[in-house]
């Protein structure tokens, strides 16, 4: 099944049993809904109940962004994995401080081996060397000692513990980060070498953080860090001295908080098909008008896939400033640019790379869930929650 991305205005609807994509000059594309994993609208398209009515027989999320990229919400269909169970537990370990601490150190602790794992990358091949840029080694993914084993029958056995009868009784569209605010970075950034070792001593005080707001100020104080070794990755082509997010304001800040909306969503689709609440989370806070668990989840795979994808396109000189618009405030991807970045972020969310512990290959989309099942393990006591973990 596929991602399909609609940035031309137009309109969608149902024709028989078929999605019809017609342009604003008429032109039609019939897309088989079975083909269909979920639907991204950037332009301007009318549709109406009736698709949607046909969207949710079909199990498709539709996604919804304006005219700048940004977020803007979901059609979410009816939820068809419902479990009581599964919601009172993870109401359980949300209300539960212990627990709730439990699983968003995890999560800190996944997302900053994540960190670590791509500077560690650019400082073996070699800073902003676009000739052998972002190539997945040719091993395997890993698992650390202690992870717990992930087999054909996750799904099953995830099923069957939710059936078991319970014991006693940041921005909100995706596209921030975890710095909370603009951020000048450092004029004269430290070297990549420096910047690990900084990454790995902050990572150590994740323990010692006492509260979930200690460990997201933690986890900012990992992400400045972290972003001032992409004036290496990136080199001087690429100015990035600034984080800044509404509007975003060069280059490479629109490609960061493009592409983090892009994810979050991604993560959203992936939790529809799962018993998991979206609303519901653990690091970030539960709020209106967000799905803070997707936020969780991607905090883990931003490096690994938007970041990546980002240099790989800058450093390839696909990416061009021709692809940038700042006639207006800020800086936002041209229609050709959101194709572009949205080709390399599909493409990238595709990627496969053998696991070794399920013996076979699997895609960074699934990765997002199987961190699902991991989590529903954890909230009913099958095994404790270990966050994803790259091993190159």
């Amino acid at each position: 099944m596929k991602n399909y991305y609609l940035v031309n205005n137009g309109r969608l609807k149902r024709e028989q049993n078929t999605l019809i994509v017609e342009t604003a000059a008429g032109e039609k594309k019939p897309i088989p809904v079975e083909d269909v994993d979920s639907l991204y609208l950037y332009g301007e398209v009318d549709l109406n109940t009736k698709l949607l009515n046909f969207l949710s027989q079909k199990r498709v999320p539709l996604h919804v962004f304006n005219y700048y990229g940004f977020y803007s919400g979901s059609y979410y269909p009816r939820e068809y994995l419902h479990s009581g169970y599964a919601l009172v537990q993870q109401v359980r370990h949300y209300t539960d401080e212990t627990c709730r601490m439990t699983i968003a150190r995890e999560i800190v602790r996944a997302s900053a081996h994540s960190l670590q794992r791509v500077v560690a990358y650019y400082e073996r091949r070699g800073a902003g060397d676009s000739a052998q840029e972002d190539r997945e080694p040719t091993g395997e993914i890993g698992i650390e000692q202690g992870d717990p084993v992930l087999d054909e029958g996750l799904e099953a056995a995830v099923d069957s513990a939710l059936d078991a009868p319970a014991e006693g009784s940041p921005a909100e569209d995706g596209s921030s980060d975890s710095l909370g605010a603009d951020v000048d970075l450092p004029e004269e950034a430290e070297s990549l070498e420096q910047l690990q070792a900084r990454l790995k001593g902050l990572s150590a005080q994740i323990d010692r953080q006492a509260r979930v707001n200690d460990l997201r100020g933690l986890e900012g104080k990992m992400r400045e860090r972290y972003y001032q070794a992409w004036r290496h990755i990136l080199g001087a082509d690429w100015a990035f001295t600034r984080r800044m997010r509404r509007p975003p304001g060069n280059e490479v800040n629109a490609l960061i908080s493009f592409g983090n909306s892009v994810l979050y969503t991604a993560c959203l689709s992936e939790i529809y098909r799962t018993q998991l609440t979206p609303t519901i989370s653990y690091l970030h806070e539960p709020g209106a008008r967000r799905f803070s668990l997707a936020l969780d989840l991607s905090e883990i795979f931003k490096p690994l896939i938007v970041d990546r994808a980002i240099f790989r396109l800058l450093n390839s000189g696909q990416m061009k400033p021709s692809h940038f618009d700042k006639s207006m405030e800020g800086c936002l991807l041209t229609d050709s640019g959101r194709r572009l970045f949205l080709a390399a972020l599909e493409e990238r969310l595709g990627t496969t790379i053998r696991h070794r512990r399920l013996g076979r290959h699997v895609s960074y989309r699934h990765l997002l869930r199987l961190e699902c099942y991991k989590l529903i393990r954890h909230l009913t006591g099958v095994e404790p929650y270990r966050g994803f973990r790259a091993w190159w």
